[in-house]
């Protein structure tokens, strides 16, 4: 079977190519894994910063001598920043997202820690039509995220994508 490609370039005049970012809700059907790469390391900095915006509290995020006396040995990540990485690792797939209409399920499986390396990938559940919107379809997705071999989230949500055409980058000449 010959590999499905996607350009991520168009041509709009001579000479002149333009990078396109983001797939139209026409490119997306059931069954479809993205793997969404490069991979992002997650640092202590990042993770402090997380526990401080969204006013987490808990030491376990940010004390390495508290975390030290805990199952986990060091300091975690906050989960909010693994459920970040799970969507926003997507940005390039799904750019022409309108919006998240909601999670269905949000599994945190393994730990995750200052340094580990994540990476993600998005299954394409299902299609639908946007009754509500007739210039979106909707999506449902699974997103896993890993580290190394290790399975440490799967997010499911549904997204609403511009159909090809259509949206704000048409409008602008995108």
């Amino acid at each position: 079977m010959e590999p499905i490609v996607f350009a991520a370039f168009r041509g709009v005049g001579e000479n002149r190519i333009r990078e396109s970012v983001g797939l139209a809700f026409e490119d997306f059907a059931p069954g479809q894994i993205f793997h969404h790469r490069p991979g992002i390391t997650v640092y202590q900095t990042d993770n402090a910063n997380e526990a401080l915006v969204t006013l987490n509290q808990a030491a376990v995020h940010y004390d390495e001598h508290y975390a030290s006396k805990t199952e986990f040995g060091r300091p975690l990540v906050v989960s909010t920043l693994t459920l970040q990485r799970a969507v926003g690792m997507g940005w390039k797939t799904f750019g022409r997202r309108k919006h998240i209409g909601g999670f269905s399920s949000i599994r945190l499986t393994a730990p995750v820690y200052a340094g580990d390396t994540l990476f993600s990938q998005t299954k394409i559940l299902s299609t639908a039509d946007d009754a509500s919107d007739p210039e979106c379809g909707m999506l449902d997705c699974e997103a896993t995220v890993t580290r190394g071999e290790t399975t440490v989230a799967v997010v499911t949500y549904t997204q609403a994508l511009y159909r090809r055409d259509r949206g704000p980058f048409e409008a602008l000449g995108y």
